[in-house]
């Protein structure tokens, strides 16, 4: 069930009317239900919280049934070792109770998704050695969203761990928080300090709310659909399918839409993300802030995938001992938490080059700064004017020229963008459908803008009168429908 799908807006519907009809402050039905009575509001109250699990699973089985059991064997995993780790003292024992955590989390992980990559990378580093080896690969099919849930959970361990938060006794709050579906096969992770507060107090329906939420819906929908979609069939598709069939010229054109197509795919589904959880009363962090407006890799990463950046220095970084080791150990610590990005992203080649490459960036940035830290200068990156101008040209290009590492199915196709985007030298030929140019240049003005301009759009948009927003929605709505032609393209987030 793709959030870009029909069926997705009916099954949110339903969920809205039958969440809010167990809301005393929003139902008739259950004001009369729940007047003079703690244990009735109580009662409703569970009842919410198992509606939202209940849809929550039912939303991840359309794609395959079987999987719900990983999440489920995770949500049990971690809620019994967060119990545990409440009536333990002793080190030894809180620190066995967090292996199991990781064990079978990233046990799990590791199986589904990276099992094959390791086997036929050992096939490899035997052949090296004159050693014929040829495993039989499993062929396991990589669940949807387990990078993310498996991120999400082992958070929470983590955290208890650590005596951050108190382990949660609910265990039907805590499974909506593992499986909740705005946000359970792209993200945003979710931090469990940051979501299971929100159940202790009782959700509200606000005008307000409500319109952001669907703001946030329409404009994630149109990111989607509108921009990444259309740029995808219009020109990348049939760029990477088959790179040596354009010119130079028009793979360059190819590489930059890409830039746009994972920005608004991405972003795209943050937003429904979000805006879905704000109709049923919960938030969602931030995941995206302009985040090719930036001068540099450290920048980006702040702006970025926020929650993965967060969850990795966090959980990964600075227990490794960030940058209160040593220089040579902090950059080890760097150039090792980017791995794990990269090969998080996928199990391939492509995806190790990936996270090395913005190791590289992030070292070069870093270095920069504190060369001219060095010298008496400020390291912080320019507000404005010619020199941020040229620092965020140089940022946008340090990306554009490695998308052919992400988008590649592999090693080879990734040689062969870069062969005929560096040296086929062939620019005579540039057949682009004006249409995309428009889409390219006019994301790259929205995005370049002032942020003053677009929050002024957006509050003008949240703030109409709930006539003419919902002609507004309708038009947007056909629109899209017309632009899809009956087809939901999955995202590209889903795969990780």
């Amino acid at each position: 069930m793709l959030f870009n799908s029909f069926d997705y807006l009916v099954f949110l519907a339903l969920v809205f009317a039958l969440f809010w009809g167990l809301e005393p402050s929003t139902s008739a039905l259950a004001r009369r239900f729940a007047e003079d009575s703690e244990a009735r509001r109580r009662l409703l109250a569970t009842s919410r919280t198992a509606l939202l699990l209940f849809a929550s699973y039912l939303f991840y089985m359309s794609w395959n049934a079987v999987f719900i059991l990983l999440i489920i064997a995770s949500t049990m995993v971690d809620y019994w070792v967060g119990l545990a780790l409440g009536r333990v003292e002793k080190e030894a024992g809180r620190k066995a109770l967090v292996a199991l955590s990781l064990v079978v989390n990233l046990g799990l992980l590791g199986l589904f998704k990276y099992a094959d990559f390791g086997l036929v990378a050992a096939s490899q580093a035997a052949g090296l050695f004159g050693v014929a080896w040829r495993p039989e690969l499993l062929h396991l099919i990589v669940p949807v969203g387990i990078s993310f849930y498996t991120f999400q959970t082992l958070s929470y361990t983590i955290d208890v761990y650590r005596r951050r938060i108190p382990a949660h006794r609910d265990v039907l709050e805590f499974a909506t928080y593992v499986a909740f579906f705005p946000q359970l096969v792209a993200g945003p992770i979710v931090r469990a300090k940051e979501f299971l507060p929100q159940f202790a107090h009782r959700p509200k329906l606000t005008a307000d709310g409500a319109q952001r939420g669907i703001y946030l819906i329409v404009r994630g929908m149109v990111k989607k659909v509108a921009i990444a979609d259309f740029l995808a069939t219009s020109l990348i598709d049939r760029v990477w399918d088959n790179p040596h069939a354009f010119s130079s010229g028009e793979v360059w054109v190819a590489v930059y839409a890409y830039t746009w197509q994972l920005y608004g795919d991405f972003s795209g589904y943050t937003d429904i993300a979000r805006g879905s959880a704000r109709l049923l009363g919960f938030e969602l962090p931030e995941n995206f802030d302009r985040p090719f407006n930036t001068t540099g890799p450290v920048e980006f990463w702040r702006k970025w995938h926020i929650t993965l950046s967060r969850w990795v220095q966090d959980y990964l970084y600075v227990p490794l001992g960030g940058s209160q080791k040593g220089v040579a150990r902090s950059y080890f610590n760097l150039w090792l938490s980017f791995l794990i990005i990269g090969v998080w992203h996928g199990a391939g080649w492509t995806f190790v080059i990936f996270g090395l490459w913005h190791a590289f960036g992030v070292t070069l940035n870093r270095g920069f700064r504190q060369w001219r830290k060095s010298r008496g200068l400020s390291d912080a990156p320019p507000e404005g004017g010619w020199k941020r101008a040229v620092l965020v040209f140089i940022s946008v290009h340090f990306f554009v020229v490695h998308w052919p590492m992400f988008r590649s199915p592999s090693l080879a196709r990734m040689l062969e963008m870069y062969d005929q985007m560096l040296f086929a030298n062939d620019w005579a030929s540039m057949r682009i459908d004006p249409w995309v140019a428009a889409v390219i240049v006019g994301m790259g003005v929205v995005h370049f803008c002032p942020r003053a301009w677009v929050d002024a759009f957006e509050e003008r948009v949240r703030s109409m009168p709930w006539p003419l927003m919902s002609l507004f929605v309708l038009a947007i709505g056909a629109f899209l429908m017309h632009l899809a032609a009956g087809q939901a393209a999955p995202f590209i987030y889903f795969q990780f």
